[in-house]
């Protein structure tokens, strides 16, 4: 009897101990913090980071002096070599912004208002289809926007992309899909792809970015 109740005592002990390696290596593949992943060859998509996570963010601009009345984000995806990361509406943020005084440069960082908001499907704000305010411009003012599309990852998500980079399978593309209405017609079928490298180390430095990044920067980057 008593060598049973030793042998029940050693099988408690060692389940005690599975269990904790088990919490330990958790706990680890959740850390990311050692890995300082960015994206290179591209200026279309950026992997960014804050106190909630890690976060893919695709900036689509549109400038001239026509009015965007509607978006509607359809379909997108982005994959790190074979590792497909669907893009869904109901599992992404979008905002869009508009800066009525812009100049044909597009470099301005201030003089944005937020005038649509989604949250995993669900709307926010939506002001875009309010009539512009009626106002002479000079040739050269323009209305500028700006839409930011994010996808907040998950641990399940990040652990398959440093798996990727951990194993060399580095190259990686996107792809969404959305409609508009600019100027009362309908554009449906829009889209932007584009192909980068999972790198880990530095993104491209800031201070080398075109000027019509100016206001990405401002939002994402200098907090």
């Amino acid at each position: 009897m008593m060598q049973m109740k030793k042998k029940t005592r050693l099988f408690i002990i060692a389940i005690f101990t599975a269990i904790t390696l088990s919490n330990c290596a958790t706990t680890r593949q959740n850390d990311f913090s050692r890995y300082n992943l960015s994206l290179k060859d591209t200026l279309a998509i950026f992997l960014l980071n804050n106190e909630k996570g890690r976060y893919f963010c695709i900036p689509v601009q549109y400038m001239g002096e026509y009015q965007i009345s509607r978006f509607k984000f359809e379909k997108g995806n982005i994959q790190i070599d074979d590792y497909d990361i669907p893009l869904k509406r109901n599992e992404i943020n979008i905002s869009v912004y508009l800066n009525e005084t812009a100049n044909e440069d597009g470099n301005a960082a201030e003089g944005f208002k937020l005038i649509y908001q989604e949250k995993n499907g669900k709307v926010l704000t939506s002001k875009m289809a309010e009539p512009p305010a009626a106002k002479n411009k000079p040739d050269y003012i323009m209305n500028h926007y700006y839409i930011f599309i994010e996808k907040h990852l998950s641990n399940k998500e990040m652990e398959k992309i440093v798996n990727k980079f951990e194993s060399g399978k580095v190259f990686s593309k996107f792809s969404i899909w959305y409609d508009l209405t600019i100027d009362n017609e309908e554009q449906n079928g829009s889209g932007l792809l584009d192909n980068f490298k999972l790198d880990n180390g530095p993104a491209l430095d800031p201070a080398w970015f075109p000027v019509n990044l100016n206001f990405f920067k401002a939002k994402y980057l200098q907090k």
